[in-house]
């Protein structure tokens, strides 16, 4: 994540945002299937007509959405930086990850290379714009806590070995921050993409199980012998640290 946001921080500095009462991804009521196939930039002149609005245009099976790029620069800074800016967009994938009785969130896949991309978080509120929450990574998996205020979200990225390694991310939906984790059992160097993480899931609203192979080394060869033999599995829990 820290090399994309190096990479167009120079570009972010340069780009001048719009009003900041409209939200970062809208529902417009264009029918799915009266829309381009594939995601497409589409221009609007602003209401003072003093200057022109862009958004990302996306055709869902249910629904078409639309990303305003002024709310979200770090998108906007991405595309400025592109040769042919169409040619990018229909690389694009989002896809309705959860929603609630208050918001839809989308995830936004970008800037992919062999599979794995950066990944922005967008909901329907005026108040958050995109979040990026994982980069050089491939999307498996989100569930939202039991009280609905927190979202986990699992990532993979290539590696090696017989299996990817992984991440999850938890994202505060209140706050719209990313929450730090403590490993209650103390086992060091599992998360940011340092292990293979075969399953994520909720304990209550502040813990979280991941499941992990029972191995002692992260090897090809002991990897090798777990998946021939026993693939049994360690559960290791994390809390969600509290700043207070």
């Amino acid at each position: 994540m820290q090399k994309l946001l190096g990479f167009l921080l120079l570009l972010l500095l340069g780009i001048t945002g719009c009003s900041n009462d409209q939200p970062a991804i809208v529902k417009v009521d264009t029918p799915p299937d009266k829309v381009s196939e594939e995601p497409e930039l589409v221009e609007e002149v602003s209401e003072d007509e003093e200057e022109v609005d862009e958004f990302i245009e996306f055709p869902l099976e249910d629904e078409v959405v639309r990303v305003n790029l002024n709310r979200v620069p770090i998108l906007q800074a991405y595309l400025q930086a592109a040769s042919n800016r169409q040619n990018v967009i229909e690389t694009m994938k989002i896809e309705r990850i959860t929603s609630n009785d208050e918001t839809n969130m989308y995830l936004l896949a970008f800037s992919c290379k062999n599979l794995q991309c950066s990944y922005l978080l967008l909901d329907e509120t005026v108040e958050n714009s995109g979040f990026l929450v994982a980069d050089l990574a491939s999307f498996e998996t989100s569930s939202l806590s039991p009280d609905q205020t927190k979202l986990l979200l699992k990532f993979n990225r290539q590696s090696t070995l017989k299996l990817p390694v992984s991440d999850i991310v938890v994202i505060d939906l209140k706050n719209w921050e990313e929450l730090s984790l403590q490993n209650t059992d103390e086992i060091n160097d599992i998360l940011d993409f340092q292990w293979p993480i075969l399953g994520a899931d909720w304990v209550n609203d502040e813990t979280i199980s991941i499941s992990i192979p029972d191995i002692l080394q992260l090897t090809t060869e002991q990897l090798e012998y777990w998946e021939l033999h026993n693939n049994a599995t360690n559960d290791i829990l994390f809390q969600i640290e509290n700043e207070s």
